[in-house]
């Protein structure tokens, strides 16, 4: 049974790793800053109804968790790399003002 576990979790995971917009959370991060990371970590998309018809309620629950978790690290890390991106332009820009302010 365990396997069965592990072989629908690894779907689960394929599945969100393709339904991810993966742009879409990087902008978020970009844009938002912070605000986007904590979305990407509050937000959780539910998987199609569509893949679960004949499906027994226990292939339903171990798919649904194994979906949201994936999910949940790409968008997190999706929004932390656009974060990451936004917070190095700021410093950039910081910098180049300086060293304008400060020409001798």
């Amino acid at each position: 049974m365990s396997e069965n576990r592990e072989q629908i979790a690894f779907t689960a995971e394929a599945d969100a790793a393709t339904d991810c917009y993966k742009i879409i959370w990087f902008f978020a991060g970009l844009g938002l800053t912070i605000i986007g990371v904590i979305l990407g970590y509050i937000y959780q998309q539910e998987p199609p109804a569509s893949r679960f018809l004949d499906k027994s309620h226990e292939f339903i629950v171990v798919y649904t968790d194994a979906y949201k978790a994936k999910l949940r690290s790409i968008q997190v890390m999706y929004s932390v790399v656009g974060l990451l991106i936004s917070v190095s332009l700021i410093i950039l820009y910081i910098a180049v003002i300086f060293s304008f302010a400060f020409r001798i």
